[in-house]
C-alpha cells in the first residue's frame, strides 16, 4: 500500500503528513470492498487524486449526514491541518459524534486535543453537539437516537438520566435492539416521579419522530 501511495505522490511536494492522512483512509475500519458504491468511495478516490479541496467540501456534507467514518476522517483533517487549518473545535466535535457512534479510534483524537481546548470550549462543543444529534434524532436518524441517549448518559459532565433513558426507550421502540439493556439499567435507576417523567417525554417524542 505504501508502495503505491510513493509512485502517485511526490514526497517533496506534499508533506509526508498528508500522504500518511492518505494511507489512514486506505487502511481505515473499511476497506475499499465494504465501501464500494458508497459516497465514502468517492472522497477516496479524490483524496488519491489529490483533489483535496472538494474532498474536504464532501466529508462535510456527509459528516453533517451523520456519516460516522466521514465523522472521524475530518476530525483527523481538522487536528493535523495538513489539508485544510487547524481548527481543533471542530475536531473535537466530529470526534465526539464519531465516538458515540461507536468508533473508538475517536478517542485518539480527543485524547489529543486534551489541554488544546478549555472547558467552557468543551462545555460549548458538547451543547452543540447534543443540538446537532438531537435534531438528526428527531428526523428519525436512528443512530442518532442512540447517540444522543449516550451523550446524556455518559458524555455530559453531569449524566442526566431522565433524557438518556427517554432515548433508550424510542431507540427500542423505533426497533433498535441493542439499546433494550442500556435502557432497563437505566429504568432501574429512576425514581417513581424520573420515570414518569421519562416515560411522558418518550411517547410525545416517539409521535413527533413518526409522524
Amino acid at each position: 500500500m505504501f508502495n503505491f501511495l510513493k509512485s502517485n505522490y511526490s514526497f517533496t511536494k506534499y508533506p509526508i503528513s498528508i500522504l500518511l492522512i492518505i494511507l489512514y483512509i486506505l487502511e481505515s475500519s473499511l476497506s475499499l470492498a465494504e465501501v464500494k458504491n458508497t459516497e465514502m468511495q468517492i472522497i477516496y478516490k479524490l483524496l488519491q487524486e489529490k483533489k483535496f479541496k472538494e474532498s474536504i467540501q464532501k466529508l462535510e456534507v456527509l459528516s453533517n449526514k451523520n456519516n460516522l467514518n466521514a465523522q472521524l476522517l475530518i476530525s483527523k483533517i481538522f487536528l493535523t491541518g495538513d489539508l485544510t487549518p487547524q481548527d481543533f473545535e471542530n475536531s473535537y466535535f466530529w470526534a465526539s459524534s464519531a465516538l458515540l457512534g461507536g468508533l473508538k479510534k475517536s478517542q485518539k483524537i480527543l485524547e489529543k486535543l486534551d489541554g488544546y481546548l478549555t472547558e467552557k470550549q468543551i462545555n460549548e462543543i458538547k451543547e452543540k453537539l447534543r443540538t446537532f444529534l438531537e435534531k438528526r434524532a428527531i428526523n428519525n436518524d436512528k443512530r442518532a437516537i442512540v447517540q444522543i441517549a449516550k451523550l446524556y448518559e455518559n458524555y455530559l459532565d453531569q449524566p442526566d438520566m431522565i433524557n438518556a433513558y427517554t432515548w433508550y426507550n424510542i431507540a427500542v421502540a423505533q426497533g433498535i435492539k441493542s439499546a433494550k439493556t442500556k435502557r432497563n439499567e437505566i429504568l432501574n435507576e429512576l425514581s417513581e416521579k424520573d420515570l414518569l417523567e421519562a416515560q411522558s417525554l418518550s411517547i410525545k417524542l416517539f409521535k413527533q419522530i413518526n409522524n
